[in-house]
């Protein structure tokens, strides 16, 4: 099925004709709104090479939970252990606190990571990795390729 035209903000002109698959296939320099330079810029920063791999990040996964977690946080709730996921000076930091930070805090991602998210999609913090629009994009490309493909989470017949 090919790529719909209410849905041609999406991507490049280029690549309107392709399925959803075929997109999450692609590299993130498709996306509207990044240069091929800046897809390049993401892709090396969250070791990606697709559409799909960038929507499934572990980093922006992090960030997504983060953030969400983060609305719901309480100073004197339950405060889960993130030790696993965070460089060591920031396992104490609230939630809060979290979101507000470069993403380098994730183990792994590096200040010159940080460094080109910021210059690839003005990605400043760990809440703009989580909220950024070409993440977002990648992940509604991401699911609708898998309901294409019919490995989507509908009811399977008993």
């Amino acid at each position: 099925m090919p790529f719909k035209n209410d849905l041609v903000a999406l991507i490049d002109e280029s690549h309107r004709s392709k399925t959803f698959g075929q997109l999450a296939g692609s590299p993130p320099g498709i996306l509207a709104g990044l240069t091929h330079a800046q897809g390049a810029k993401l892709m090396q920063a969250l070791d990606v090479t697709t559409i799909e791999e960038l929507a499934q990040s572990r980093y922006v996964l992090w960030a997504q939970s983060i953030t969400h977690l983060s609305k719901y946080e309480r100073v004197d709730g339950f405060n889960p252990s993130l030790a696993a996921i965070l460089d060591g000076q920031w396992e104490k930091s609230s939630l809060r606190e979290l979101v507000r930070a470069r993403p380098s805090i994730f183990t792994g991602l590096s200040a010159k990571d940080a460094t080109m998210l910021e210059e690839a999609a003005g990605i400043r913090t760990v809440e703009d990795l989580a909220t950024n629009r070409v993440v977002l994009m990648a992940q509604v490309i991401t699911h609708l390729a898998r309901y294409e493909r019919g490995d989507g989470s509908e009811k399977k017949a008993a």
